[in-house]
């Protein structure tokens, strides 16, 4: 099987933000990385659901299983990464309901905005250990009852 340089950095990162996370982030974090990395690895299952047909339900499916998650994350938990990763996300789930309506969009154009989308999601999630570790800090130094 061959990969696409694009896939073969989501391959290497993907592993590496979900262990930091998992390891250094707080709950929402870590429930974050591990339902990103669900997703990462059922999407090529999702993708075989789609019989090689543009566009992909299945793909689209398991994202919008995730922005589900994350907008309810955002919506119960304090975290200014929540609200960038639920917006990405909901931008992928678009990008997905286009290609539905319109199956003669450029499907290379498509799967290049995926994967824009995704890289942006890494980001935010990796930026979500350096806000769980501050808002950790600010816990500590507040005086106790």
């Amino acid at each position: 099987m061959s990969h696409s340089p694009i896939q073969t950095l989501g391959l290497v990162l993907t592993p590496i933000v979900t262990i930091v996370v998992v390891w250094r982030g707080g709950v929402p974090e870590r429930i974050a990385a591990l339902a990103s990395l669900v997703a990462f690895l059922i999407t090529p299952l999702a993708q075989k659901l789609s019989h090689g047909r543009w566009p992909l339900p299945g793909v689209a499916l398991v994202d919008l299983g995730v922005c589900v998650l994350l907008i309810g994350l955002a919506l119960r938990y304090d975290r200014t990464w929540l609200i960038l990763t639920a917006g990405v996300e909901l931008a992928t789930v678009m990008a997905h309901l286009g290609m539905i309506l319109d199956p003669t969009l450029m499907a290379r154009g498509y799967v290049i905005s995926l994967w824009i989308f995704y890289f942006i999601f890494l980001a935010a999630l990796s930026w979500s250990v350096v806000e769980a570790r501050a808002l950790r800090a600010a816990h500590r130094s507040e005086p106790g009852p």
